[in-house]
């Protein structure tokens, strides 16, 4: 016999936002009966991520487990089209994380909340019912149904345009991506490393994020209008066999990255979107877990306190999900659209000026050199591109 399981709150999506969504309705203080559901077997499979994550995006929004910390990095390297090297000494701490082991642990808090957690179920079909229940039904035959529901199936979310969302994206506004770990026994555990230019990864960039001393996270992206089928992974491995000869390579995988503005609204009734369903990443990186923890948080709080705050007779408040809204509009919603203004700007930037950047910026102090030293030389020779961007900032 098919299942059918009702929920006050359902999360369609195990991924970081999801999972943090999950654990932090639970804490809302009631008892709730919250499913979280993906229609992956494993969580945390395959990991379509760099897998790095600076120390605020994680203690902000969540505590850190020492056991998910494969690699400290204390600074970076950026290489230009033609080979030149800048190092960007290190007053930062990212660290390189295994995400599928968090996300596996997280899931496990999740249930030891009393969250009903169910792998293996694709969502084909999400409407709304009579009873007032978003009803879910999964290719298995099993029917879910819940009064409140966060989507957090990724960039492809189908449940978001089952509900109205306009979810399109334009190839502009795509990072098609490849992934691999890679094993060699030249690795710079504390570094992470950039590549750009056009015969890299066009209207993107590579990457090399270690995950120790003799493993790295390697991958690529390269921007949806000036890729096509195929092109990101035969450039991934063009590149690994130049950067890595002789070297071992694992976990190949491709997948998308949104880079397009967050969506509007995030909430409709009683539906919320979170993490790559709703845009929230730096366009201008691609970096996303931070983002996905923040609203996982705020979303999965705000729906627990929508139960909290409900009307006599009625089970749920939807007025009080908006505060999710205004919650990620006021931390990181200005910010994701400055960085989308930053990636429609950078993508037209040629290899010529990139070296040109890198032979100035080599010049410079390496003590000296900061993050925002290499944004003010990237665009001090297009100063209206230059007042543009600090409009962003004003």
């Amino acid at each position: 016999m098919k299942r059918h399981l009702l929920f006050d709150i359902l999360i369609i999506g195990a991924g970081p936002a999801g999972i943090v969504a999950a654990i932090h309705a639970a804490a809302g203080g009631r008892s709730l009966k919250i499913g979280l559901i993906d229609r992956k077997k494993e969580p945390g499979v395959p990991v379509r991520c760099g897998e790095a994550v600076g120390l605020k995006g994680f203690s902000d929004f969540l505590s850190i487990d020492k056991t998910w910390i494969k690699s400290t990095v204390v600074k970076a390297k950026l290489v230009s089209p033609s080979g030149i090297v800048i190092t960007l000494p290190g007053d930062f701490d990212n660290y390189i994380i295994d995400r599928g082991k968090m996300e596996k642990d997280l899931v496990e808090q999740a249930i030891a909340r009393g969250v009903a957690f169910i792998s293996g179920a694709t969502i084909v079909s999400l409407r709304r019912n009579g009873s007032g229940r978003y009803e879910c039904q999964a290719s298995s035959g099993e029917k879910f149904e819940a009064y409140c529901i966060i989507l957090a199936d990724g960039i492809e979310s189908k449940t978001a345009r089952e509900l109205g969302w306009k979810t399109f994206l334009a190839p502009s506004d795509i990072i098609s991506c490849a992934f691999a770990r890679v094993e060699h026994k030249k690795i710079e555990r504390d570094t992470c490393t950039f590549h750009v230019g056009r015969s890299v990864a066009p209207g993107g960039y590579a990457w090399v994020f270690p995950r120790g001393e003799k493993e790295t996270n390697v991958g690529l992206g390269v921007l949806g209008s000036m890729s096509r089928p195929g092109l990101p992974k035969e450039l991934l491995l063009g590149f690994i066999g130049r950067r890595f000869p002789g070297s071992k390579i694992s976990h190949l995988h491709c997948g998308g990255v949104p880079m397009g503005p967050w969506l509007k609204p995030l909430v409709k009734d009683g539906a919320m979107i979170v993490g790559d369903a709703a845009r929230q990443v730096n366009c201008a990186t691609g970096a996303g877990i931070a983002y996905s923890f923040f609203s996982g948080k705020a979303a999965g709080a705000a729906a627990a306190a929508a139960f909290k705050e409900a009307k006599p007779g009625a089970h749920c408040n939807f007025d009080v999900l908006k505060k999710y809204e205004k919650d990620w509009a006021a931390y990181y919603g200005k910010q994701q659209r400055r960085s989308y203004s930053l990636k429609e700007t950078m993508v037209g930037f040629s290899d010529a000026f990139l070296d040109d950047v890198a032979k100035s910026l080599k010049k410079t102090d390496p003590h000296k050199l900061k993050v925002s030293r290499v944004f003010l030389k990237a665009f001090s020779k297009h100063p209206m591109q230059l007042l543009k961007v600090l409009k962003l900032f004003s």
